[in-house]
Formats: structure tokens, C-alpha cells, sequence
């Protein structure tokens, strides 16, 4: 949600005009925060970028590195990857606002969540061109030669699959609040059914339709966003998370119901259709996507039991942080059904 611009202060105002060789007076409206890294729109008097920073209360520092996120985005200029270009990174203390990254702002994009913006309407395959765009994305992430990219040391792939099950479990634990049964038994189902890993790719590593970028003319990906979590991992990882949220849910009252919200409208393609194209486009094999959709929500509810926490402690108050009542059991909840465990 978007609030009211306000004025930088002098010596963050001196260090973009210095670095982006652009005169003030600089301008600062918040977007989006919350878990994620915090998205704002600066702009002067005739240009516009987006700053990104750490939240406030963030979970954890590495995961909120916007240096890494920086590192990222300057190794993915001119690929097949569409992201938008970074322009400058701040780690001084002494600047307000620091750490930050600066990074292009795309016009004429939309982030689609439950509608499709209204030039799309005249189309009636819209939706089905969305669902190939972000396809396409994604695959074009995984088919990266990161090593020749430079992004070599920005992750551990080896034994990268093995270790998900623990470090999540792990995480959660350190947490913990309140009984969430379903955390142990889901742990011992991914351990006893983990598949051999795949190729180690480059991972979003919290992919799905709400972190794209579309034209709000066409149905045509422009960037993907929000690349605080990426590593060097299992790749179906990443399709894992997309086809969980995508369609119809396990449960009546699935956890964040509102993610890929589009994706129940009428006229929306399948997951299969998602799957089948990833395949296709790829050639990896999905036959083992069941256990990648129980990883993904798995992890995710261990991540977000801890935003959970915050509202508790009453460090984090979002409507956002006070539907984790309900939305990590849920979470939990269609994992178990997705694995064919009884409640």
C-alpha cells in the first residue's frame, strides 16, 4: 500500500544527487514492506527510481542483504533473465536510509494479484499468455549459466536439497509459540520421500506471479522482483512455490488465499498446463512436484510463523502479520493434504 511522499533528508538527498548525477530536491514514498525488503518510488523532478531497503523488523539480516540483492541484478543485466537494471548501492551508516539499493523503474508495469489490468480484457486468452510469461521467467532464471553470469560462491548447491528439511525445522524451533503438529510430521514425510536432486540452477527462491513485473498494455512479463532470497539451489524449489498458489487449493480455506488470486478466475489455465510448459521449455522433469509443493509450503509456514511471532510481541501490526493466525496452519494444513497425510 502506498503512502504520502515526504522529503529526504539533506544527506541522503546529497548522496543520490552525487551517484546518480541528478540535481534534487528528492522525493520518497513508500510502496511496500512488511517481510520482504521494503520497495519505495524516489523521484526528482523529472525522474523516478525505486530504492529497496531492509524492513524494519526484519527476520533475519542475511536475509534481507540488499548488497546480495544488489550483486544479483548487475549479474543478470543483458541475459535472458528480464530484471530491472540496478543503478547504485549505499552501506555507508552515516546515510539515511542505508543500506539500500537503487534500481530502475519500469514504466508502464503493473503487479497483477486478483484482476488482470483492463487492457487485457479484449483478450480472452490473457490469462493462459500470463501464466507462459511467468513460465517463461522462470525458466529463463533456471537455464542461466550462473557461473558465467559471476555468480559463482553466491550459494551452496551441493547437498543444497538434503539440508532444506532441517533448516527450516530448525528455524521454526527456534520460534516457536504455539503447537503446530503438522511441523514434525510434514518433516519426516519430506525427509523419508526427498528425490534426488536435480542440476543446481539459480533460484528466486520466493517465485511466484505477485513478484512479476507485467506491461499493464499486454500481457508480457517485463521483470521479476524481489530477489532478496535468491541462492544456487534445486531449482523445482521455485515451481514448486508457483504451482502451490496456483488454482484451485487442497483446502476451502486455504492460507494466503490472496496470492495468485487471478490464477481462480474463469478462463485461467491449470497447473498442469504450467507444468507441462516448464517441462517443455526446460526439458527437467516434474514427476516429482508433489514433494517440491510440500517443500515450498513447508518452508514458507516456517518462515512466516516467525512474522507471527513479531505481531505477538507486537513488533510487526500488518493485517498481513495478524491473518498468520490463520494462514500457517492452513499453510501446514494443504502441505499435509498435498502429501496424503491424515490430520
Amino acid at each position: 500500500m502506498s503512502t504520502e511522499s515526504r522529503t529526504v533528508e539533506p544527506a541522503l538527498a546529497h548522496w543520490l544527487s552525487d551517484h546518480l548525477d541528478r540535481p534534487g530536491p528528492w522525493e520518497l514514498r513508500r510502496l511496500t514492506g512488511g517481510n520482504s525488503n521494503e520497495t519505495c518510488l524516489l523521484r526528482n523532478t523529472d525522474t523516478e527510481f525505486v530504492l529497496r531497503r531492509p524492513p524494519r523488523h526484519a527476520l533475519s539480516a542475511s536475509a534481507h542483504s540488499v548488497a546480495r540483492e544488489h550483486r544479483l541484478l548487475a549479474a543478470l543485466q543483458d541475459t535472458a533473465v528480464p530484471v530491472p537494471r540496478a543503478f547504485a548501492l549505499c552501506e555507508d551508516p552515516g546515510v539515511p536510509s542505508a543500506p539500500f539499493l537503487l534500481m530502475e523503474h519500469i514504466p508502464g508495469a503493473v503487479a497483477i494479484t486478483d484482476e488482470l489490468p483492463a487492457a487485457y480484457g479484449a483478450d480472452p486468452n490473457s490469462l493462459t499468455a500470463v501464466a507462459d510469461e511467468i513460465v517463461d521467467a522462470l525458466a529463463a532464471i533456471h537455464l542461466l549459466d550462473w557461473r558465467a553470469a559471476g555468480l559463482e560462491g553466491f550459494g551452496r548447491p551441493e547437498g543444497f536439497l538434503e539440508r532444506q528439511v532441517q533448516r527450516w525445522y530448525r528455524q521454526w524451533q527456534k520460534i516457536e509459540r504455539r503447537p503446530l503438529p503438522a511441523m514434525p510430521r510434514l518433516a519426516a514425510w519430506l525427509e523419508e520421500h526427498r528425490p534426488e536432486a536435480g542440476r543446481p540452477a539459480l533460484m528466486h527462491g520466493d517465485f511466484h506471479l505477485d513478484n512479476c513485473l507485467f506491461s499493464a498494455a499486454e500481457p508480457r512479463a517485463l521483470a521479476v522482483i524481489d530477489w532478496e532470497t535468491a541462492t544456487i539451489g534445486d531449482p523445482l524449489m521455485d515451481l514448486g512455490l508457483l504451482v502451490a498458489f496456483w488454482g484451485e487449493r487442497e483446502l476451502a480455506h486455504p492460507g494466503m488465499p490472496g496470492v495468485q488470486a487471478v490464477s481462480r478466475a474463469p478462463g485461467a489455465p491449470t497447473g498442469e498446463h504450467l507444468l507441462d510448459r516448464y517441462a517443455q521449455v526446460t526439458g527437467t522433469s516434474v514427476r516429482h512436484i508433489d514433494y517440491y509443493r510440500c517443500l515450498a509450503l513447508f518452508k514458507l509456514a516456517a518462515i512466516t510463523e516467525a512474522a507471527h511471532t513479531q505481531y505477538l510481541d507486537g513488533e510487526l501490526r500488518t493485517e498481513y502479520a495478524a491473518a498468520l493466525e490463520h494462514d500457517v496452519p492452513a499453510l501446514l494444513a494443504e502441505a499435509c493434504a498435498i502429501a496424503g497425510l491424515r490430520r
